[in-house]
């Protein structure tokens, strides 16, 4: 496996990082969330989780993708999450012939099966017979009795070599899941915290992705949120659960985002920089594809509405921002004998050191 060198050159990162943070709504939480996990990671988030994911990631081996908000009151799954972990699991294959599981509550079925139907993808419920292009889809339960043993179960048949959670609900510290504002959704969402931490205590990779902070691993930068993120602070949830919105959860790495799809789609165009195997990222037009059978299959927007849409962005912003991304990937390798030497010198003159 090829990996494209690059001479500290973190402009690449930098500018996927930046788009995957562009603020159109102009609500300024991304800014706030990059701010703290950017000093998390240390560098550049892109680049640090696709670094970590090439480097753990196994041919043959399962990946666990938790993903699946569900919103309230329609009981229905959102499209953020869900449609950029399809996608993922499609480059999973790709990349590396793993085995991709998505762990999901049953509302994600239906979508899941059209999108993989656009992306020529199998689908499968058998976690011991996952063949080659094939996505495992596993439910798991909202039931916090049967919680403990649902996990048991899924890693009863095989530890994974990574678990990757992408929009996945997290529960706060005294156990209730939110929404953005602060309501209590715990009777609608996935109890699959439980699972996530059963893989950290095993030692499994692990990465979650989050634009917000009630999504799973978002703990990891707490102090950050609670100071800064509304609704986020002690006694800020609606539901007078005392701890706020913020999910308990601590991933060893994580990803934010202005939306969590964008902060995935960021992920999987730096590793496939990295890999210098640009293909592997997905296209303008496969993003609108995709987007389309979500929506058909009645998955829906954060407003309630079964539309291509992505957290009340359109096709007009989601395709164009994967395009720019996979522009970003494929030009630098076109120029880097034209420009080595011009990129030494100024790596030489130190405010990259």
């Amino acid at each position: 496996m090829r990996i494209m060198r690059s001479s500290a050159r973190q402009t690449d990162f930098r500018n996927l990082d930046q788009l995957m943070n562009l603020d159109p709504r102009g609500y300024g939480v991304c800014r706030i969330l990059y701010n703290g996990s950017r000093k998390f990671t240390g560098e550049p988030l892109s680049t640090h989780a696709a670094k970590g994911l090439i480097k753990n990631v196994k041919k043959g081996e399962l990946v666990y993708i938790l993903t699946g908000f569900v919103l309230m009151p329609w009981n229905e799954a959102e499209t953020d999450g869900i449609i950029s972990s399809t996608v993922f699991a499609r480059f999973l294959i790709n990349a590396f012939g793993a085995k991709p599981v998505m762990i999901v509550p049953d509302q994600c079925n239906k979508s899941i099966a059209a999108m993989c139907k656009v992306l020529d993808m199998e689908l499968t419920v058998d976690l011991d017979n996952i063949g080659e292009n094939t996505v495992c889809v596993v439910n798991f339960t909202k039931n916090d009795d049967e919680a403990e043993k649902c996990a048991d179960e899924i890693l009863s048949h095989g530890r994974p070599c990574v678990c990757f959670t992408n929009e996945a609900p997290g529960r706060n510290k005294n156990g209730y899941y939110h929404n953005a504002t602060g309501v209590n959704t715990t009777d609608v969402e996935a109890k699959y915290d439980v699972l996530f931490r059963k893989c950290q205590a095993l030692g499994v990779w692990n990465l979650s992705i989050g634009d917000l902070g009630n999504e799973i691993g978002m703990g990891a930068i707490e102090e950050h949120i609670r100071k800064y993120v509304p609704y986020a602070e002690l006694g800020g949830c609606k539901a007078g659960t005392g701890y706020g919105i913020l999910a308990d959860t601590a991933a060893d790495n994580i990803i934010t985002a202005t939306v969590s799809d964008w902060g995935c789609n960021a992920l999987m165009a730096a590793a496939a920089f990295i890999l210098g195997k640009p293909s592997l990222f997905h296209t303008g037009e496969m993003q609108a594809k995709v987007m389309e059978a979500a929506a058909n299959a009645g998955m829906l927007d954060m407003y309630g509405e079964a539309r291509p849409y992505i957290d009340g962005f359109g096709e007009n912003i989601n395709c164009p921002m994967v395009s720019l991304m996979k522009a970003l990937i494929e030009y630098p390798p076109t120029v880097t004998d034209k420009t080595e030497h011009w990129f030494t010198n100024t790596i030489r003159k130190g405010f990259f050191g």
